[in-house]
């Protein structure tokens, strides 16, 4: 397929004198539609001009219909849809238009088709059930169906050609997310291997996928480290990564401020006393540490505790030996590097912490750094305001990293367990003097890991009387993951409870827990079944990121999973897992690095400079992607709220924070853990070669 559009290239012939247009690809969109698509160094989505249909010609006649599809891009990017006599396989067409003259052989099985949209980077060999969807778009004309008879479609290896399993598109109809008229094409019977490729006969085929083993080994690779790309304090250098982006240690010099919070809002005059603190993360495209983040190491801690067999030290990659002042030494220290992770995430809060037990809500600056690697920091940070929320669910946070780490290193675990006191007596302290209480979520996660970790037994008490209040969870665990730090209950909060042996726990208040847990699961099948597409987002759920929290949605799932071993658990979770990988109407893999149709501008202060440098941005971010209608981004036609379904509101840019930025709490600590757990614990080795090999080319 990718000779073939290396041969149009040469082809390309275009006239005007000075004309900024490049044909990158012929494609089809339908059995009837050809598909160009062209991009632009103008950003001018009205540039290509479809207003005089009969100077748009293939095999010298008139194009039946004419549409196009226009955003900007690096600079824009457009498509133009031609609509033509049904294609016939072996058959040259020549394509004259007001921008050149071009020529493409059709054949099913070497044209891509952009109707087929499939995950580009690694379906779970855990999985049961697996598909890929179709759907005829076709820019300002909308969407299609298929005339006819139903097509077939065959899976054939890319390398050789043999099949490995044909069918016929089932109707799947119209969907209200995304707009589209849906057909299904079933890979169930699809092997684990690859890479293999879907040809729809008489339409064209899919950019090739694979199914587990080392697909699935180097996606759970990148998605992990996508958080030692993003810790704060730390040097990113070879080995650990494969080019020296960030060469100094950052962000380690706090002013104490207690600042009101407020992002980006933050004065530091620079004569305010100081303190040192590392660990941490940067919070999205920016630099900040916020309370919203201790959602990280929670979650690590308990993917640990549910599935301990499958993490491992030298997992990922990671350094985890250091001097006193986190300068890296080197790595293999004896711990899982999911411990190592988490220690990380959990440690800042421990350096940031007061004397009396109480942490600031986070760290802030005034504007934003600039888009460059760090290195080249030039923004003072200070402390925002003591804030009872963060050392309550500090003290919930820090039992249980001292709980889990106790078997490697007892007197961290002590120091920790000690610091989870003081935040637990602080938070108490601050919420009396405001005649209020501490949050229920925060109250169990402490109780639930104090009892676990010291058998208090006056925690056990409060852990069975107040079990029924996890009820939360069924409301707020697809909601923002900034309601972690306020109402809403992570599975976190109780999980290890339902973990414990059961001479350690009430089998009653196990079963509230576990009934709370199986409802919410419930819930999200539910939600998974009413799209078309997988993302397994209500309608009525809308936030920035919401259309790709496939990792947060599926998390109590994954416990469900573990507690049952039930088949249909996991492969609800592994369908939904597809949807950011491209399986999603747009066919855009979200994740940097991985994929066909890739992310091109993360808003990422680091990858800008990675860009700048010729390497690409930053592997293993996963961006907000379509859902929130941007402003001001040139389109046509033009995305607009009420007009363009919510799955096809997206704009590939650098300053389109809205579609292109993530934050380490929302878009990659969930996904972090659960494509490792469908990758079932494998990774692949430092600088091991692509499995798509040729096939990317």
């Amino acid at each position: 397929m990718r000779k073939l559009v290396a041969a149009l290239l040469a082809m390309a012939a275009f006239v005007p004198a000075g004309a900024t247009l490049t044909l990158k690809e012929i494609r089809t969109a339908s059995d009837n539609v050809i598909e160009l698509y062209m991009t632009s160094d103008t950003l001018d989505v009205n540039e290509v001009d479809v207003s005089d249909i009969g100077a748009w010609k293939v095999n010298g006649s008139q194009v039946l219909g004419i549409n196009r599809l226009a955003a900007a891009a690096d600079m824009c990017d457009h498509f133009v849809y031609l609509t033509v006599p049904k294609l016939v396989n072996g058959r040259k067409y020549s394509i004259d238009t007001p921008y050149g003259k071009f020529s493409m052989k059709f054949r099913d099985k070497d044209v891509f088709c952009d109707a087929i949209k499939t995950n580009q980077v690694a379906y779970s060999a855990l999985s049961t059930k697996r598909f890929a969807n179709f759907a005829i778009y076709v820019g300002d004309g909308g969407t299609r169906r298929i005339e006819g008879p139903m097509p077939s479609y065959s899976v054939t290896r890319v390398k050789g050609g043999r099949k490995v399993c044909e069918g016929v598109l089932q109707e799947v109809g119209q969907d209200q997310s995304s707009g589209d008229y849906v057909y299904r094409i079933d890979l169930s019977k699809v092997p684990e291997g690859g890479p293999y490729r879907i040809t729809v006969s008489g339409y064209g085929s899919s950019y090739p996928f694979g199914v587990g083993g080392d697909f699935s080994r180097k996606l759970s690779y990148v998605s992990f480290r996508s958080l030692l790309n993003q810790r704060c304090g730390i040097q990113l250098v070879p080995p650990y990564v494969d080019y020296p982006y960030r060469t100094k240690r950052c962000h380690e010099v706090i002013y104490q401020t207690y600042y009101r919070i407020n992002e980006a809002s933050l004065p530091v005059k620079g004569d305010e006393p100081t303190i040192r603190a590392w660990g941490g993360y940067h919070d999205a495209g920016d630099a900040d540490r916020r309370t919203y983040h201790m959602d990280v190491p929670s979650t690590l801690l308990t993917a640990f505790e549910a599935f301990q067999e499958l993490f491992r030290d030298r997992q990922f990659n990671m350094p985890d030996l250091f001097d006193g002042e986190f300068n890296i030494l080197g790595s293999g220290n004896g711990v899982p590097d999911i411990l190592d992770e988490a220690e990380w995430g959990t440690m800042f809060w421990k350096y940031f912490q007061e004397e009396d037990g109480q942490i600031p809500w986070g760290t802030e600056t005034q504007g934003y750094s600039p888009f460059t690697t760090y290195d080249r920091e030039d923004h003072l940070f200070g402390s925002e305001v003591l804030d009872p929320r963060t050392s309550a669910w500090a003290s919930g946070l820090f039992y249980h990293f001292a709980r889990i780490i106790r078997p490697y290193d007892i007197a961290k675990s002590d120091e920790y367990a000690l610091r989870a006191e003081l935040a637990h007596a602080a938070a108490v302290k601050v919420y009396a003097g405001r005649n209020s209480q501490m949050q229920p979520n925060f109250q169990m996660y402490y109780n639930v890991e104090k009892y676990l970790m010291t058998g208090d037994e006056q925690c056990h008490s409060y852990i069975k009387e107040h079990a029924t209040d996890a009820e939360a969870m069924l409301t707020t665990y697809n909601q923002g993951s900034e309601i972690f730090a306020g109402r809403g209950w992570l599975v976190s909060y109780f999980m290890s409870y339902v973990l414990a042996p059961a001479d350690r726990t009430d089998a009653a208040t196990v079963a509230v827990f576990r009934d709370i847990l199986d409802r919410t699961a419930e819930k999200q099948i539910e939600a998974f079944g009413a799209n078309a597409y997988p993302n397994g987002t209500p309608m009525n759920v809308n936030w920035w990121g919401s259309n790709v929290a496939q990792g947060q949605y599926s998390y109590p799932i994954v416990m469900m999973w573990k507690l049952t071993g039930e088949q249909r658990y996991i492969d609800v979770v592994s369908q939904m897992m597809d949807y950011a990988l491209g399986l999603n109407p747009l066919g855009k893999c979200y994740m940097t690095g991985l994929g066909f149709n890739r992310v091109h501008w993360p808003h990422d202060r680091e990858s800008a400079y990675t860009i700048e440098q010729g390497w690409g941005p930053r592997p293993g971010i996963l961006v907000f992607g379509a859902g929130n209608y941007v402003r001001d981004y040139p389109s046509y036609p033009v995305i607009a709220r009420g007009k363009t379904p919510r799955e096809r509101a997206y704009i590939d840019i650098l300053d389109n924070y809205q579609n292109n930025e993530f934050t380490i709490y929302q878009s990659l600590c969930f996904p972090s853990v659960v494509y490792t757990i469908l990758s079932n614990g494998e990774t692949m080795a430092p600088g091991a070669r692509d499995p798509y090999g040729k096939a990317r080319k």
